[in-house]
């Protein structure tokens, strides 16, 4: 910062309030100031600052690359066996500031094909998995030999060295968190019983955070065999890993846990005549014990509903219709008649992410019960089958006749990537995009502004030439025109990736 020290005064109190000596004057090399007092030579002092702070600007960077080396060189990276995929201009827009779940479609696309990055995009991709987390999978798949010895040369890449090559020893003892818990949940699809092994005997020198990660990776090939070991886990002094064991229990619905957490509920529940009918009843016990986690102190629940809230939420939810004999809608409406609605609306939403039901998804799809917080019905769609999401927006645009907000507001969470709609379901939706423009000036339509990025990434390949020219409105301001030709662009850049696929 002493280098910027001359520059702070005017920039915090502004060129022309500045009293002090002008132009700056700083402990530069003598080069260095020669060069600032001729770029701040300029009647216009802000423009002069801003001179003055673009020559120290790319001389720092110029004397950062002039360091003395005072280590060993790296060994050359490997030859890379694999094909760099085209360096076109047009996907390197894409890569560098296209939308996340577009670059995210062209990083499956090139690793489908088994190509890998063109070495000039190197930095920009290891950059890219730096600032996000979700794109470190992708990324790590098309960096190649190049890219992965190019991560292990700077500590804010190394979320990437060593994903490459290295056997699964070296990366489950040296690599991040993330390589790790790649690794187990690859090792669980080919041999369960190993990768839990091998986690039950890391899981004692492991940090809480890192212990919650990796337990959730037996989500993948989840068996009987695993429950002693998640059983164990019930006690983990981290209540996020006691949290992620129970979570993985409930999906087991002959486990010891599931037992107890039915036999909790089953006495509160009661069939009785009510004049001419039979009816449920539910009511927490009057005395309730402690929970995990404890009841927060500014919870609208009140103690007993606390208590029936965490009991529930433990049940499967096909236990539920088998017990009381009624369907997942008519429990969301009986639920909501008693006094203990948003408890039971609340346990029966988190069960279900717990444990995706698909007769419950629909229920919770059809009405969104009161109780169970914001609307989440994009969050349920997303655990459908994608065939099962589109015939539900393929109802809603036909029911709405246009284009609604609740459609809008569910595509991007119900279609995540590297996924993108089907054929028939992204002309009917690029055809109600085009006609909601026509309709008015885009200032009006905030919803399509919003979601109109992420349309333009979910559309089937083959529909995007319909966003390859938008209609416009004379009142729209420029940056509407800038909006619809980063869209335009967008459609242009995916149909040039997918055109080799079809080529």
């Amino acid at each position: 910062m002493s280098a910027w020290s001359p520059l702070l005064p005017p920039a915090l109190v502004g060129t022309e309030r500045h009293t002090g000596a002008w132009p700056p004057v700083g402990g530069w090399p003598p080069d260095v100031a020669a060069l600032v007092h001729e770029a701040a030579a300029t009647p216009a002092r802000a423009e002069a600052l801003l001179r003055a702070a673009a020559v120290l600007a790319v001389t720092q960077a110029a004397s950062e690359f002039g360091q003395p080396w005072t280590t060993a060189l790296p060994a050359p990276a490997a030859t890379d066996a694999s094909p760099a995929a085209p360096a076109d201009a047009l996907l390197g827009w894409l890569l560098h500031e296209g939308p996340p779940r577009v670059q995210h479609e062209l990083l499956a696309v090139w690793a489908a094909r088994g190509q890998r990055l063109p070495e000039a995009w190197l930095p920009a991709a290891l950059e890219l998995g730096r600032r996000s987390i979700a794109m470190r999978a992708p990324v790590a798949a098309v960096l190649g030999t190049r890219g992965h010895w190019l991560a292990a040369q700077r500590d804010d890449w190394r979320w990437a060295a060593g994903s490459g090559q290295a056997d699964d020893e070296s990366r489950w003892a040296d690599g991040t968190l993330e390589q790790r818990s790649a690794l187990l949940r690859h090792e669980r699809g080919r041999a369960p019983a190993a990768a839990r092994e091998r986690l039950a005997a890391a899981l004692p020198e492991l940090p809480a955070n890192e212990r919650a990660e990796l337990v959730g990776a037996l989500a993948m090939g989840l068996c009987d065999d695993d429950e002693p070991l998640l059983e164990s886990l019930l006690q983990d002094r981290s209540r996020e890993v006691r949290q992620t064991a129970a979570t993985l229990l409930q999906r087991l619905p002959g486990s010891a846990f599931v037992a107890r957490a039915e036999a909790r509920v089953q006495p509160l529940l009661r069939h009785e005549r009510v004049l001419l009918r039979k009816r449920w009843l539910i009511e927490p016990p009057a005395e309730v014990g402690a929970t995990d986690p404890p009841r927060p102190k500014h919870e609208a629940l009140g103690e007993r509903a606390w208590w029936l809230y965490m009991a529930a939420r433990q049940v499967p939810l096909a236990w539920w219709p088998r017990h009381m004999g009624l369907e997942p809608g008519e429990l969301l409406a009986w639920a909501a008649d008693t006094d203990w609605a948003e408890a039971l609306h609340r346990a029966w939403r988190d069960a279900l992410f717990a444990a995706p039901e698909p007769a419950w998804s629909a229920a919770f799809l059809r009405h969104w019960p009161r109780g169970a917080g914001p609307d989440g019905r994009a969050s349920v769609l997303a655990l459908l089958p994608l065939a099962e999401r589109e015939a539900h927006w393929l109802r809603l645009l036909e029911s709405d006749g246009e284009l609604p907000d609740t459609l809008l507001a569910q595509l991007g969470p119900g279609c995540p990537p590297p996924q993108h709609l089907s054929l028939p379901l992204s002309q009917r939706l690029a055809a109600a995009v085009r006609q909601r423009l026509a309709s008015g000036p885009v200032t009006q339509l905030w919803s399509l502004r919003e979601a109109i990025h992420d349309i333009a990434g979910l559309l089937h390949p083959q529909a995007l030439p319909a966003l390859r020219e938008l209609p416009s409105h004379p009142d729209d301001p420029p940056a509407v025109g800038a909006l619809l030709h980063s869209v335009q662009r967008i459609a242009t850049a995916r149909a040039r990736l997918h055109a080799t696929d079809t080529a």
